[in-house]
């Protein structure tokens, strides 16, 4: 088996295939480039869960015959839901680099195609990374098997990862603060979605809205979540969902003791901004060292209330319960009192279709999943052509822009740890 392993790296190339000159795709002289682009990116993107988590697990498999890998999965529902860890040993002993996909759901098959691309690289290559690298595959399986962006119990993981203290707070608070009952119509389901609904009503009801409330008050509702109605979009939860109780205590007990000034993640989402164009979205104390370590990117502060109108960091200012401001309390040294971590976790958002017909897709799914349980795929293809864009120049562009945001948090992490940039070295 490994032998076969081995034999598959002939088909090694990454980094030549995904040069921007290959994307020439109308001309006629490129046609051969074209058609090794579309099999390169083929190869990284998948169409199901299980067909991304198989690549996914193949690629750590075939890389753990050259480096030293483990992988791991964490069973989140029955019966086959998982998340996949796999950890690349580093060559130093400090320093940690952490990139995750799927906290959304379908969003996850743009992170899962990085990262399985990523994987192969460093077959190819045959070189160690500098620190220990972690790729976490899938925080919410279920929703990435189903095409939707809320989990199995219609909850959003970027706004559950809170503490006990947390949810309290979020509980207590007005259920009206950033204006989500204001667009009740829209945001809880109340029935099926009707043809009437969904090609007339759907668009009559949001345009009054609109007018009423203007769009940055819709926008600042939605992404602010309610955590009061249970089948509305953006429902955080009550509780802690079992994809970040598992994956906490993963990480607590594997790298609970590497300082949290050293550790840099990078989450990849899609959806917000122009299509394929991606940004890097940080707190506010993390901007500095985000416009250092990722030249190249735009950077964008979602903990910002002056954040310009139209940028997709712009009403998120009242959000709670993000992976952010949360998973930094896993590392040694944990969270300051007020729940800042020395961690830095960064979103790479790549942006896909118009922000209105994303929310317009999220109302019809929703409505779909919760009162027509038969035609749940049906629905389900609203979200999932909203937030994985099937196009040969989306796709290409993901894999470019992810795999330099990846090795530039490969950099950053060495430099956060101290470790002086050497001349890589092959694994022994």
């Amino acid at each position: 088996q490994a032998q076969e392993l081995r034999l598959k790296r002939l088909n090694c190339s990454i980094s030549d295939r995904f040069q921007s000159d290959t994307m020439a795709l109308g001309s006629v002289a490129e046609r051969d480039l074209q058609t090794k682009t579309k099999l390169a990116v083929g190869s990284y993107f998948s169409e199901t869960y299980v067909e991304a988590r198989e690549k996914f697990r193949w690629s750590a498999a075939a890389l753990g015959t050259e480096l030293d890998v483990r992988l791991e999965a964490l069973k989140v529902k029955e019966p086959d839901y998982t998340i996949d860890v796999a950890v690349v040993k580093g060559s130093s002993s400090r320093g940690l680099a952490v990139h995750s996909s799927g906290v959304h759901g379908i969003e996850g098959f743009a992170g899962s195609a990085i990262q399985t691309a990523a994987m192969h690289e460093m077959l190819c290559s045959g070189i160690r990374p500098e620190v220990t690298t972690v790729f976490v595959h899938a925080i919410n399986p279920f929703g990435m098997a189903h095409h939707r962006r809320w989990n199995e119990n219609n909850v959003d993981l970027n706004r559950n990862a809170l503490t006990e203290e947390g949810f309290k707070e979020v509980l207590d608070r007005d259920p009206n603060l950033a204006g989500y009952e204001d667009f009740e119509d829209l945001m809880i389901a109340k029935s099926a979605p009707s043809k009437w609904f969904v090609y007339v009503g759907l668009c009559l009801k949001s345009i009054y809205l609109i007018a009423r409330y203007g769009v940055r008050h819709l926008k600042r509702a939605m992404v602010t979540a309610t955590y009061h109605h249970q089948q509305g979009i953006f429902f955080g939860g009550r509780e802690l969902q079992p994809s970040h109780r598992l994956l906490g205590a993963f990480l607590s007990k594997n790298f609970g003791d590497v300082p949290s000034s050293e550790v840099v993640w990078i989450d990849v989402h899609t959806g917000l901004g122009p299509k394929g164009k991606d940004v890097l979205l940080v707190n506010k104390d993390g901007r500095a060292s985000m416009v250092q370590a990722f030249p190249g990117g735009e950077v964008q502060c979602n903990d910002d209330a002056d954040s310009s109108e139209g940028s997709q960091a712009a009403g998120y200012e009242l959000v709670c319960g993000g992976i952010k401001s949360y998973y930094g309390r896993f590392f040694k040294g944990g969270a300051s009192a007020t729940g800042r971590s020395a961690a830095l976790i960064a979103t790479q958002e790549f942006g896909t279709l118009p922000g209105i017909a994303m929310a317009r897709a999220m109302v019809i799914e929703n409505r779909g999943y919760h009162f027509d349980a038969a035609n749940r795929d049906y629905w389900s293809t609203y979200t999932r052509d909203c937030f994985y864009v099937r196009e040969l120049a989306w796709k290409a562009s993901i894999l470019e822009r992810g795999s330099t945001v990846f090795h530039q948090m490969l950099k950053f992490g060495a430099t956060r740890a101290g470790i002086f940039a050497t001349t890589p070295k092959p694994a022994a």
